[in-house]
């Protein structure tokens, strides 16, 4: 068992159902003190928020060796108790230091998170475009979830697995640095909690993400929270879009 503490929520994904049936999203989270970004999963929908502060009790599952991640502790057996091993501040990470952190944490592009096996990073993008794959010929509801199920729920939720739904948003980048790809134009899929929820609630409007996501806005700094895949841990997607008004543009 390890205890982590002075952790922050920098990105999550949408929720997936387990084949138990428990319905899961992963955290990444970055340790205020090292700096350093790590994976907290299974972590039960609607536990967290982006930029909640927490410890938490974890332990290594033998089957993920991907760098930086953790299972909490007794997941499976504790899990309608999980606050056993996990204590939430009441205040969230201030919302004037964020893209401080952000740039605290450092930049990557993809070719250095490859070579170095690193399960996170942040990358400043040039945006090339965003695109919508059809995956489904219409979105696919797996159960409904009522308020009590789930913690911090405040309406009845319904669960679609990613690979449910009609589409699936990517974007079409390159990195800012010096990245040593084979093909310098990465296409990464988005696995943005909210991104899903826009999509699960305004069917029809799904390019708007785009605006949502400020990508084209030039009053706006964005970064890409990237992350790897448990079975091909070379593919990399987009775990969260931070999104920063300039200084410059700021109401005074």
């Amino acid at each position: 068992m390890v205890l982590l503490k002075n952790l922050v929520v920098v990105g999550q994904g949408a929720p997936n159902q387990l084949r138990d049936k428990r319905v899961s999203v992963c955290v990444c989270a970055c340790n205020l003190d090292s700096k350093e970004l790590v994976r907290i999963y299974p972590v039960p929908l609607g536990w967290f928020r982006r930029w909640d502060v927490f410890d938490v009790e974890v332990e290594k599952n033998p089957s993920d060796n991907r760098e930086g991640t953790w299972k909490i502790k007794n997941s499976k057996e504790d899990w309608k108790r999980l606050n056993k091993w996990i204590k939430k501040s009441d205040k969230k990470y201030p919302q004037g230091k964020r893209e401080e952190l952000v740039n605290s944490i450092g930049f990557s592009v993809l070719s250095e998170l490859i070579d170095n096996k690193k399960s996170f990073g942040i990358i400043k993008p040039k945006i090339n475009d965003f695109e919508l794959e059809q995956k489904n010929k219409s979105t696919s509801k797996q159960l409904t979830l009522s308020f009590g199920e789930e913690k911090d729920l405040d309406e009845p939720f319904t669960i679609i697995n990613q690979k449910d739904y009609k589409f699936k948003p990517y974007i079409i980048y390159e990195c800012i640095g010096v990245c040593k790809c084979k093909n310098k134009v990465h296409r990464q899929s988005i696995s943005e909690w909210g991104c899903y929820e826009f999509m699960r609630k305004n069917p029809g409007k799904e390019m708007q993400i785009k605006e949502n996501f400020r990508l084209f806005d030039p009053e706006y700094n964005i970064y890409f929270l990237v992350g790897n895949i448990h079975k091909a841990p070379q593919t990399y997607i987009i775990i969260d879009v931070f999104r920063f008004k300039r200084k410059e543009f700021k109401k005074s």
